[in-house]
């Protein structure tokens, strides 16, 4: 059985370990990144910080026109109900 090859990635720049045999990649030994700048990883939390506060806005605008969708709801079935008191409210299964 022929030795693995030892092959370099030329996006990532890993040692990759190749079977010869089968073409597969049998190990790599990743390159480690270089350490990041302080000022790169502050500014980077302070991008995404931006982005989560965004997020976070549409999410209370959404619970907000939730609530007042359901309390417009709410109020026409109420509306309904006083206008006919006699008549029994919808089950739920009869839309089945």
């Amino acid at each position: 059985m022929p030795e693995a090859l030892d092959v370099t990635c030329p996006c990532c720049e890993a040692l990759l370990k190749v079977d010869p045999d089968t073409g597969a990649v049998v190990w790599a030994d990743k390159k480690k990144a270089p350490p990041k700048d302080f000022d790169d990883l502050v500014n980077r939390v302070q991008s995404q910080k931006g982005v989560l506060d965004e997020k976070f806005a549409r999410s209370v605008q959404h619970t907000r026109r939730a609530s007042e969708i359901l309390e417009k709801k709410f109020e026409e079935a109420r509306r309904r109900a006083e206008a006919d008191p006699t008549a029994k409210p919808p089950h739920p299964f009869d839309n089945e």
